[in-house]
């Protein structure tokens, strides 16, 4: 379900912020919220009633430009359901598509997910603008969709984390079959060759950690997860080479003293 800020105001939809003409190189109208004032102030701009999510978890997506934000704003997402529950997600990590709002940005990816799993469906959802003193927040069109569907995560329906856990299970499963071949006394250089790749992977995967904390925007949340993850893929396959390579030494002189016995 994509909303657009024109559209709510032809309709007579449109319950704060003011809608500004698109910039140079774009047909979508942006919906501008400013607050004047050094105190802070959350604004409404948009609120739907018996919004049609086909799954349990869904999330508002888009993109999001600000200028001279004070303090630490967020954009926040308030979920309504049967019998009076109420609860909230908001944009306040330091990194990624759920990133604060603080000091001046282009425009960015921003994503305000939802796991609703084991309730019934949301009977009201608002979004607002939170802003603790003077700061301009732009919202492009915005996308609303479950996790199954388009529009869920901005840049490809994919996060880091799941593709750490998808890697970590590739690897687990490389390590466990590393380990049975070794006992085995089989297939060494494709053992120590999958070793080495492993460890050249940890290095590759350490160092996007790294830029992680270096160009924050240009990388998300996962970047302590990729340090971690890369450092021990990388050590424990490192650390074992030898130990890999004494029982096939080990494997090949016990062959060796058979094939003299015989």
């Amino acid at each position: 379900m994509r909303i657009r800020w024109d559209d709510l105001q032809r309709q007579g939809k449109l319950v704060g912020g003011a809608v500004t003409p698109p910039e140079s190189g774009t047909t979508d109208y942006r919906l501008k919220v400013e607050n004047i004032q050094p105190r802070p102030v959350s604004v409404t701009v948009l609120s739907i009633d018996q919004p049609s999510v086909k799954g349990p978890r869904y999330s508002f997506s888009g993109q999001v430009r600000y200028e001279n934000v004070d303090g630490v704003g967020y954009l926040e997402l308030w979920n309504y359901f049967p019998g009076g529950g109420q609860y909230f997600s908001r944009t306040l990590s330091e990194h990624g598509p759920m990133m604060k709002l603080t000091g001046t940005s282009g425009w960015r990816q921003f994503v305000l997910p939802f796991d609703a799993t084991g309730a019934p469906s949301p009977v009201k959802l608002v979004i607002n603008v939170v802003l603790p003193g003077r700061g301009i927040v732009y919202l492009g069109p915005l996308q609303l969709g479950d996790q199954q569907g388009a529009g869920v995560f901005p840049e490809g329906g994919a996060t880091p984390n799941r593709l750490l856990a998808l890697v970590g299970r590739i690897v687990g499963g490389i390590g466990a079959l590393i380990g049975t071949l070794t006992s085995m006394g089989r297939a060494r250089r494709f053992v120590i060759a999958s070793a080495a790749a492993l460890v050249m992977l940890g290095v590759l995967l350490f160092a996007a950690g790294v830029a992680g904390f270096v160009w924050p925007r240009a990388y998300s949340s996962g970047s302590p997860l990729l340090l971690i993850f890369g450092f021990l893929t990388s050590l424990v396959p490192l650390s074992l080479l030898p130990v890999i390579r004494k029982r096939y030494e080990a494997a090949e002189l016990r062959a060796m003293r058979a094939h003299d016995l015989a």
